[in-house]
């Protein structure tokens, strides 16, 4: 191989190149030496980000020369050494480098991104052009998975190709600036564009040599691909999704490669030994177990654990509220702030019930929160990153709707936002929900194609004040917890006086992102103890102190409510703000939280609240999957035979979340592990199946009050 110089204006071009790269790193060299990095690793990305500036010109001005006796076999060297490339493009926006793996999962990773470059390669025939398509894939996905993570705190996982038209109908609220990462990632893809150019395609000349070639690509594919989805090969060998902290795996074992592994858990299989009329008998047994006849109207009281409780007969209004991004950050650790964010919340005792609910999603997938909360079900037995929603429900599914029908309670859902998010439309009828209000029917489509188009929301503000004239719709850009609480008193005064009221209701004023200001919100909330500063997390707090003043005056207009009414409201998942803030308050990395420490980050407030007597109570732990049987009981409703079921589960496991489990006796187990429950976790799973996935079989008798 010899090398050979470009003409000079291919020489002057490779010049400009890389005086711009240098000069763009220099100008951006603080997000290099951000305090954030550790000063010596920021120094060394910006000399690496210069010399790759350097690399680029040398790859323009520079021919690599072959002669025809090698030109095969180096350019299928060439060909073959492009995945390592890519690999390190697409960990750069990981903040990550290849050589921080081990040589085995180095080896991983590359045999994963070659199986791309192979299928590629049997299609198009030619190497330089599947290194351009594989390449342009591997940015574009790689910034995906960026902005993903920056914006919600967890990566992008396959599932979320399902939720990508809701996720853009909020991408507008959140602030994208440049980083390291995104330079340093697209130096990086330039110099493997630039390298691919080099590489020329070889075609065989015989026919044999073809086949031999081909052959050998497929034969590769078929073992990799065989061994990865129709084997525990992966498993075996230490590598599967972290699904206990997905961040943590991304980084540690390659983000693209994750990625992947997470994809052999889209297709929800039967649990192992499953039969569908052994369901009733699991219910059963775990009920017998527990001294509870399953055939008597006795259950066990969730909270006491004694076996005494019974219906009242009565039938409360009941509203039930998941408050969007809604949690209580001091419960991390030593928070101090200017004046509680929270004080209604706090004090509130007085025929209360609350505590703190495990939920299974952290930074965004409300939908998953709403599934646990309305069904009782738990998102640990379906693949990471899924939305049920949009995966798995397609025919009716028993919930607590479908018991509040049985019982004659008229059964609204309300989001003030779009109401095509998460598939809610189709979703809600099949849960037994009459009405779906959402943003549509009180603000005018033409306001809303305005606002879509130009994103302004002060011209959004302006056009909602003229379709109400002297209301304050939105804090920031989004319906506030306020005005959504004036409409339910609306709707309740509206009400179908005949029947008893139900109300699910999904707030949206505590969306993310928080790092835009905007005129019509002031940021009352400043922490005063931690050594970082956070203005994320400060405006969350000051979102979570109108949330609570919003709530302080619906309970106070519940409270001149003559009919007995209950008030259930929860938060859907903790805010994704700054990862340092939790650092700080946790007192560990991310990467190296404890068990108990990320079950903290999981744990939103709750409040059950009535206008009339109620035993009140605390709890410290409750996963989203008992709350509607908490709440039934709480309201003296007759239970299901499941909700029977998860009464007496929530004696010994009271939280089962993504996390892991939490047991009666405050053992900790991570997500995954072997526990003592393993046999009592495999029957729920069962239980489950049945009521969502099993499109023949399910049993109705144990999921659906009796007429």
């Amino acid at each position: 191989m010899h090398f050979e110089l470009a003409g000079k204006k291919t020489r002057l071009l490779a010049i400009a190149v890389t005086v711009f790269i240098i000069i763009f790193v220099a100008v951006n060299r603080s997000l290099y030496l951000d305090p954030e990095l550790e000063i010596e690793y920021g120094r060394l990305l910006l000399v690496l980000s210069m010399l790759g500036g350097v690399a680029a010109g040398l790859l323009i001005a520079v021919k690599p020369g072959v002669d025809e006796k090698h030109k095969k076999l180096v350019n299928t060297v060439m060909f073959l050494i492009m995945p390592i490339f890519s690999m390190q493009m697409v960990e750069c926006f990981n903040g990550n480098f290849v050589w921080n793996f081990s040589v085995k999962t180095g080896i991983a990773n590359y045999m994963i991104y070659l199986v791309f470059y192979l299928i590629c390669y049997l299609i198009t025939g030619k190497y330089h052009l599947t290194g351009l398509i594989i390449n342009i894939f591997l940015y574009v996905w790689s910034l995906i998975n960026y902005f993903v993570e920056l914006f919600r705190g967890t990566p992008f996982v396959p599932m979320d190709i399902l939720s990508v038209k809701t996720g853009l109908s909020v991408s507008d609220g959140y602030t994208y600036s440049l980083s390291w990462n995104i330079i340093l990632g697209t130096i990086v893809f330039l110099m493997v564009y630039l390298f691919n150019r080099r590489i020329q395609n070889i075609k065989p000349e015989r026919i044999k040599s073809k086949v031999v070639l081909r052959c050998s690509a497929a034969g590769y594919l078929a073992v990799v691909l065989l061994s990865f989805f129709f084997t525990d090969f992966s498993t075996n060998t230490g590598y599967k999704p972290d699904f206990w902290n997905q961040s943590r795996g991304y980084h540690n074992t390659g983000s693209f490669f994750n990625f992947c592994l997470n994809t052999k858990y889209l297709v929800v299989g039967k649990p192992s030994g499953y039969d569908a009329s052994r369901a009733a008998e699991y219910v059963d047994e775990t009920l017998e177990d527990y001294g509870v006849d399953p055939d008597s109207d006795t259950s066990t009281n969730l909270l006491t654990g004694e076996n005494d409780y019974t219906a009242s007969g009565e039938t409360p209004n009941i509203i039930y509220i998941m408050n969007e991004s809604f949690a209580d950050l001091g419960q991390l650790g030593d928070l101090e702030t200017n004046e509680d964010y929270m004080p209604f919340i706090h004090s509130l005792t007085e025929n209360t019930v609350k505590g703190y609910l495990s939920m299974p999603v952290f930074g965004a997938g409300t939908s998953n929160s709403e599934f646990e909360a309305l069904t009782g079900n738990s998102m640990t037995f379906l693949p990471a990153g899924c939305n049920v929603y949009q995966s798995y429900i397609k025919r009716e599914i028993p919930s607590l709707v479908s018991t509040l029908q049985t019982l004659g309670y008229s059964r609204t859902a309300y989001h003030p936002y779009y109401g095509t998010g998460w598939n809610r439309e189709s979703v809600y009828s099949l849960m037994g929900f009459e009405d779906f209000i959402s943003l549509e029917d009180f603000v005018s489509q033409s306001t809303l194609d305005t606002y879509q188009q130009n994103g302004d929301v002060e011209e959004y503000e302006a056009l909602l004040a003229q379709e109400h004239p002297g209301e304050d719709i939105l804090l920031r850009r989004f319906v506030s917890d306020a005005y959504d609480y004036q409409m339910v008193e609306e709707m309740y005064e509206n009400r179908d006086a005949s029947r008893p009221f139900f109300i699910f209701n999904v707030t949206m004023q505590n969306h993310g992102g928080y790092g835009v200001s905007y005129r019509n919100f002031e940021q009352d909330i400043h922490i005063t103890n931690l050594s970082g500063f956070y203005p994320q997390a400060e405006r969350y707090l000051s979102l979570v102190k109108e949330s609570d003043a919003a709530f302080e005056s619906l309970v106070e207009y519940f409270s001149n409510v003559d009919e007995p009414t209950m008030i259930c409201m929860f938060g859907d998942h903790f805010p994704s703000v700054e990862d340092e803030f939790y650092e700080e308050m946790l007192g560990s990395s991310l990467d190296e939280l404890t068990v108990e420490q990320e079950q903290k980050r999981y744990a939103t407030p709750f409040v059950i609240w009535a206008n009339y007597d109620i035993q009140e109570a605390e709890v410290d732990t409750i996963s989203a999957n008992y709350l509607s049987t908490l709440l039934a009981q709480t309201a003296g409703l007759p239970l299901t035979q499941y909700q029977k079921y998860l009464s007496v589960l929530y004696q010994s496991l009271p939280v089962i979340d993504l996390v892991g489990y939490i047991d009666s006796d405050g053992e900790y187990y991570e997500s995954g592990a072997e526990t003592p429950y393993d046999d009592l976790l495999h029957q729920y799973n069962c239980i489950e199946y049945n009521a969502l996935l099993d499109k023949t079989d399910r049993d109705d008798s144990l999921f659906y009050l009796q007429e």
